[in-house]
């Protein structure tokens, strides 16, 4: 139920993401203020995130997932009733915010699974977050012939359908009992947060996230822009090259990773992920042509589709059962960081030092956390909870 939840509630974000800066442009938007509206979302999610988590842990994570959900139905039917460029703007703002609860979803799953299946089912998230966003904008191209507002009444009634959903059929993973223990777990407060942030292994593995998740973003943010200029391809060439990947993506996911984490563990997986999205990168700048563009494409797919939900993985199991929330709250927090700070120096780069110095770069950012993966030991399993066993059915589709 969990997996069909942010499936859901992706495909609503996917609805109205493509046609936002048309939507902006028809409101008289420049196109920095167009720029400022896709990252006010980002924004409020980085925010966001680490507050849904640490609540979670206290208050449950049903609870929480629902009021996201419902939140985000409120900012899509803002964003359709939407006529002036501010009113976007807290349309796109408060579905950030809302947006803040992936990190629920993630402890969510690491409640109600074990060591050994929780990559896998971190990565069944992802999968189904993919898969959300490439069937969203189909959807949301279907319904702008009514108008640029009308996806968003769709999005809305989606997210709302989707939130009763959860309330009937969506089991809590964190009982009272659990509940009770958050305020003696080790992010029970904002100093003890940052201190556990902080200490080895969380360290580690949240530089190895920053570094490869800036360089993704650095990736994707430029690659069409460097394809258009070293080879001349439009924007329809480039849909088919991103929903390749997207579909790489959602099959290692979903396919994949589970069995790549049970056969070589956690570390040697997030060292796989980190060789293949550094070899994408690299492989960039040498592309001859555009019919190689395919190439780089799947690598950084399956670079993705490993890395990122197996550093989700080990980060889980490097926190205590009753910080779940708020660490995994932190590491969406890094990873927002990175998610912005990526696009600003590609776009730096790209523009100042040449279209081949962003991938560069980042290969050289993806080595060195691929090197730091190797100090990344794997962790003693801990028992999955009574409690776990019962509920680890609600991760299933």
């Amino acid at each position: 139920m969990l997996t069909a939840t942010v499936l859901v509630d992706m495909i609503g974000f996917g609805i109205v993401l493509p046609l936002l800066p048309f939507y902006a442009e028809s409101m008289g938007a420049s196109p920095l203020e167009v720029t400022l509206l896709v990252a006010s979302f980002s924004a409020m999610q980085l925010v966001a995130a680490p507050y849904w988590g640490r609540v979670s842990d206290r208050r449950g994570r049903k609870p929480l997932i629902v009021a996201g959900l419902f939140a985000s139905a409120v900012s899509y039917l803002i964003f359709g009733l939407a006529d002036t460029l501010p009113l976007l703007f807290v349309s796109r703002m408060a579905a950030g915010a809302a947006g803040g609860t992936i990190s629920v979803a993630q402890a969510y799953v690491a409640d109600t699974t074990g060591a050994e299946d929780r990559a896998r089912g971190l990565g069944l998230i992802g999968a189904a977050a993919g898969l959300g966003v490439m069937v969203g904008p189909a959807i949301g191209g279907f319904f702008s012939r009514w108008g640029l507002g009308a996806p968003g009444f769709v999005a809305a009634g989606l997210c709302a359908a989707n939130a009763v959903a959860a309330i009937v059929l969506l089991g809590e993973s964190r009982p009272a009992p659990v509940r009770g223990g958050a305020a003696a777990g080790e992010a029970a407060t904002v100093r003890g947060w940052i201190g556990a942030l902080l200490r080895y292994p969380l360290s580690l593995l949240l530089v190895v996230y920053f570094l490869s998740i800036s360089s993704f973003a650095a990736l994707t943010s430029t690659l069409a822009l460097y394809a258009e200029r070293a080879f001349g391809i439009g924007a329809q060439t480039m849909g088919v090259v991103f929903t390749v990947s997207g579909g790489v993506t959602v099959l290692v996911r979903g396919v994949l990773l589970g069995w790549s984490v049970r056969r070589f563990g956690e570390p040697r997986t997030v060292r796989a992920g980190a060789a293949s999205l550094a070899l994408a990168l690299l492989a960039v700048p040498l592309i001859p042509s555009a019919w190689w563009l395919g190439l780089p494409a799947v690598l950084y797919a399956m670079g993705a589709g490993t890395l990122f939900p197996a550093l989700a993985s080990l980060v889980s199991r490097a926190t205590d059962e009753h910080s779940q929330g708020a660490i995994l709250g932190g590491s969406q927090f890094i990873g927002g960081l990175g998610r912005v700070a990526g696009p600003v120096w590609a776009g730096l780069l790209f523009q100042q030092r040449g279209i081949e110095t962003p991938f560069r770069v980042g290969a050289a950012c993806v080595f060195l956390a691929f090197l730091l993966a190797f100090r990344i030991s794997r962790p003693g399993l801990r028992a999955a909870s009574s409690t776990g066993a019962v509920r680890a059915r609600d991760v299933a589709v």
